[in-house]
């Protein structure tokens, strides 16, 4: 049944054609709020077409109302399936809402309907850089930039996708070609430095950065990738002073605001890594995580599977599997990996990065991912489980006696815990180091164990991996609940 005043529009005579005209106008013009008056009236016509709902799409994404611009898309593309444009929004939006495998199918979808397209096939090559899928993403910015060799965007793009593939001298030759395309940026100058960092020249970035930061504008990535740049070389306070001046250009970035404090050694609000800090780290270092870790020496989840044989022997003989197992901070699911063929019920993984879970969803052993914070996942959850894993959690998290008391109820009778941890320094409770990454003594971790009701059966000490051929000394501690 028509609402009466859609029923009106309807009867009018190019009420609708109006309402769409001037809402893409609007629209056009960057006046989304007046945009998006006029398209949601459109959209409750009778008979509205596609069109009206594409529109509407788009308003709704440049508002911020992603969830709602997806419907929207949906509602679109029923009526036009084939409209390369209208999977090109979608795509759009799918990114928009985290969910890159559907950006990336409806980016195809656009590609196929519109093969001439060069923001398609730019916005196609994105999502295959991305998800590691180098070949394919650098014949496509290839091909968008032989059709505009001039385009300084689509050079950098170009030298962008290099830089993911780690051909760090084709992305620096197309960064410098872009920048004078482009008349050198702070920002294309930033991402430069980024690829002569990752090349392993950190002196190059610094050259760069401080000769840009004295002719432009303060620019917080700059002075935040100098910092890096001063970190890597053991410029320690340099690096400090950069994050600083970095975090006073953004003061509600608590990504900067939580380096800032730990690079320069300045007194740090809260007792944990922030949750943006732990999710810009994790979702930018998503596509090359394992292989970071496996050049570092990193060795945990191997370790913990031997711990947990040793201490349940069945395990190790195959005479019993594991109950259910939630595995907190799982990443890109090594842990599970370690671990799968000693299941016996689910696995469970929780992270807070959406690109890590995206990573451990293609291994196919989790029986559910959840994208959340640990505590407040394990103060939601109802389920016992027979085993709960953390490796390399608790290095972003100061005081542990929240974090303890959270697990105890989620740990079924005969479960047990496994951990590992950073050592601190004896008779300390925990420190944020210049790493950005905390550590605790073994003191303090014991106390917090018997005040959550949890005991240690066991207290390994243990290399955890190396940096800068130096070893990261921590424990690994299996606990169970006390009697």
């Amino acid at each position: 049944m028509q609402t009466l005043p859609a029923a009106r529009m309807a009867a009018a005579p190019g009420v609708l054609d109006r309402l769409l005209e001037r809402g893409r106008s609007m629209l056009n013009s960057r006046r989304t709020t007046e945009a998006l008056l006029m398209l949601e009236r459109a959209a409750v016509v009778p008979g509205a077409p596609p069109e009206a709902f594409g529109l509407l799409a788009e308003a709704l994404l440049e508002a911020g109302r992603t969830g709602e611009a997806l419907l929207a898309a949906d509602k679109a593309l029923a009526g036009q399936r084939s409209d390369g444009t209208l999977h090109l929004l979608r795509a759009r939006i799918r990114r928009e809402n985290g969910d890159r495998p559907g950006g990336m199918d409806d980016a195809a979808a656009a590609v196929m309907a519109h093969p001439a397209s060069l923001e398609a096939r730019t916005l196609f090559a994105t999502c295959l850089s991305e998800a590691g899928r180098h070949d394919e993403a650098l014949l496509l910015f290839h091909q968008v930039f032989e059709a505009q060799p001039g385009n300084a965007h689509a050079a950098a793009m170009l030298a962008m996708a290099f830089m993911r593939a780690n051909r760090h001298e084709a992305a620096e030759e197309l960064y410098a070609l872009a920048e004078g395309l482009s008349g050198r940026p702070s920002g294309l100058v930033v991402l430069r430095a980024q690829n002569a960092i990752l090349a392993g020249d950190p002196g190059s970035a610094v050259t760069m950065l401080e000769a840009v930061l004295v002719v432009s504008r303060p620019d917080s990535g700059a002075w935040a990738m100098l910092g890096q740049a001063y970190h890597r070389l053991g410029l320690t306070d340099r690096a400090g002073d950069a994050y600083a001046e970095a975090s006073a250009l953004e003061p509600d970035n608590a990504y900067l605001r939580h380096i800032a404090a730990a690079v320069g050694g300045r007194p740090v609000k809260g007792d944990r890594a922030s949750e943006q800090y732990v999710t810009e780290v994790f979702d930018g270092f998503a596509a090359r995580f394992e292989e970071s870790l496996f050049s570092l020496g990193y060795r945990i989840p191997g370790v913990m599977l031997r711990m947990m044989e040793a201490h349940h022997p069945g395990l190790a003989g195959g005479s019993t599997k594991l109950g259910d197992v939630l595995d907190l901070g799982c990443g890109t699911g090594l842990m599970g990996a370690a671990l799968h063929d000693l299941l016996g019920g689910r696995l469970v993984g929780v992270d807070l990065s959406p690109r890590m879970l995206e990573a451990a969803r293609g291994k196919r052993i989790y029986s559910e991912l959840r994208c959340a914070e640990v505590i407040t996942a394990l103060q939601e959850d109802r389920t016992q489980y027979a085993a709960i894993l953390m490796a390399d959690l608790l290095c972003y998290f100061g005081a542990l006696e929240e974090f303890f008391e959270a697990v105890r109820p989620r740990l079924a009778p005969g479960g047990f815990l496994l951990f590992s941890i950073e050592a601190g320094e004896p008779g300390a409770t925990w420190v944020l180091t210049r790493n950005a990454r905390y550590q605790q003594s073994a003191e303090y971790v014991r106390r917090v164990l018997s005040q959550a009701g949890l005991v240690a059966s066991e207290f390994r000490e243990d290399v955890l991996r190396f940096e800068n051929g130096e070893p990261v000394k921590g424990f690994i501690v299996l606990a169970a609940l006390g009697h």
